[in-house]
């Protein structure tokens, strides 16, 4: 009887080769901040990364696994029940100790020094294609940061300043904290990110757009 390629023996050989590179931690750093999660091992020494969209951006999935796929025994599938495509890395301890940075008691948070590792325009544009959304009525741009309370909001805030030179606003609202790019600001925003903006995702900008020369 053959086996498949997810055997015990296949994934312990495939782990001693793996090694994160500067450009898929950079994904996985966007991602994190975004809507993708790590998830902890029986072991408590491991974690895989799980990346999940409606199935409408189908694309902005297949576009991470692209960059992961190294890491990624089974490709992303369309899930009926949440009708989302998805996929999942292997479990490795390297994944558990980004986990270990973004995550307290198993809720994701913000760490002290995300200004160290919130530094390439990508993990920019990746956050946002995942939580970040445009005004319907004008040229604004917000980031739904609710999970990250005021505290975690304010570290963004400065670490957006700071390492891109993009101003924004902390608006508290009934869903709680979230970050908010006036014009000048939002199309800098829109600017920095737009070479890693993915067809599927460009909706998100058209009132900045229209205010671009």
């Amino acid at each position: 009887m053959k086996h498949g390629p997810t055997n015990t023996r296949v994934l312990k050989e495939k782990k001693l080769l793996l090694k994160l590179t500067e450009l898929q931690k950079t994904v996985i750093i966007g991602t994190i901040l975004g809507d993708g999660c790590l998830i902890t091992s029986r072991s408590g020494k491991a974690a895989r990364l799980q990346v999940r969209q409606n199935a409408k951006y189908h694309e902005f999935v297949s576009w991470k696994y692209d960059f992961l796929k190294d890491w990624v025994v089974t490709k992303p599938r369309y899930d009926r029940y949440n009708d989302s495509f998805v996929f999942r890395t292997i479990s490795h301890p390297d994944l558990m100790d980004i986990k270990r940075i973004f995550y307290r008691d198993n809720v994701k948070i913000i760490p002290s020094n995300i200004k160290e590792l919130l530094i390439d325009p990508l993990s920019l544009a990746i956050w946002f294609m995942d939580d970040g959304n445009g005004n319907k009525q004008y040229p604004y741009l917000r980031l739904s940061t609710y999970a990250f309370k005021e505290e975690g909001n304010k570290l963004l805030q400065i670490c957006v300043k700071d390492n891109f030179g993009i101003n924004s606003k902390i608006v508290n609202s009934s869903k709680g904290f979230y970050l908010y790019f006036l014009k000048d600001n939002a199309l800098k925003l829109y600017k920095l990110i737009k070479p890693n903006v993915i067809p599927c995702m460009e909706y998100k900008f058209i009132k900045v757009k229209s205010i671009t020369p």
